[in-house]
């Protein structure tokens, strides 16, 4: 697994695995220095097959493709790697696809719309500059981070085999759940927070049965910590502890507002 080296460039997170696809030597290696001393190690091969073999061996977060290259070309592989993962079972394999960063000579045959047409994020000319290059990798780990962030959130193995209920021709189930928990849950929030103020025993049942109501649907879509939030005021209900009730409920409310933002993202990405 790659490491970044230790550089003054080098806030790069630690897990990320970075191949270069270049047929070129002396390019393969101005392209290894390069991004070493941005802070970052990488893997290296010579054309599209190899690049194959290399991301069936173990996934890659980002590739760094030269268009040409001979036996198989970047945008064939990429093409190639596209299909395999979109092959891939969902609820499996709930990882973001590569990030592929064509490297192109610029030339007629060459160009943004090809190389975003064959299933690549991001383009950069040749020869590299370091500047572009950094850039071009600061893209591609805002784009992991924001998901990673998005999977602190929601459960994306969930997520997954939600859309493993899709049939042609119907409405699409994720999003519906999502727009029935996004028209509940506020209501089963004001229920808790009204009722674990009041006294009684239906107050009390009125709050416990919205706080299963919030757990139930939260776990569903994958909002695991606002489940969690919604289960321990559960267990605070039944035990009598209405007291610590009211600030659990507060903290839920800041939850689901995550658990929203990041519902209406995958809804809109489906």
């Amino acid at each position: 697994m790659n490491t970044p080296a230790s550089t003054p460039a080098s806030a790069a997170p630690k897990a990320v695995r970075i191949l270069v696809a270049e047929d070129s030597p002396v390019n393969q290696m101005l392209a290894l220095k390069q991004l070493e001393k941005l802070g970052w190690a990488a893997d290296a091969v010579a054309d599209g097959a190899e690049v194959l073999a290399a991301v069936g061996r173990g996934r890659y977060d980002v590739i760094l493709m030269d268009c040409s290259m001979p036996e198989m070309s970047g945008y064939e592989a990429t093409w190639q790697i596209r299909e395999a993962e979109k092959k891939q079972p969902e609820a499996s394999s709930p990882a973001r696809p590569t990030y592929i960063i064509a490297m192109t000579a610029n030339s007629q045959a060459d160009s943004r719309e090809k190389c975003l047409d064959a299933g690549m994020d991001d383009f950069i000319n040749k020869p590299v500059q370091l500047p572009e290059l950094e850039a071009a990798l600061h893209r591609a780990m805002a784009d992991r981070a924001a998901q990673q962030a998005l999977d602190s959130v929601i459960d994306p193995v969930v997520i997954a085999s939600l859309r493993q209920l899709r049939m042609p021709q119907r409405a699409d189930p994720l999003a519906e759940l999502i727009d029935l928990f996004l028209r509940e849950a506020p209501a089963q929030l004001d229920a808790m927070e009204k009722s674990v103020t009041s006294t009684g025993v239906e107050a009390v049942s009125r709050a416990c049965s919205a706080a299963t109501a919030l757990k139930g649907g939260a776990g569903n879509l994958g909002a695991r910590n606002l489940a969690a939030l919604a289960d321990e005021i559960v267990q605070a209900i039944n035990t009598g502890y209405l007291s610590v009730s009211l600030p659990l409920v507060q903290k839920a409310r800041i939850e689901f507002e995550r658990a929203r933002e990041a519902l209406i993202r995958i809804k809109a990405e489906a």
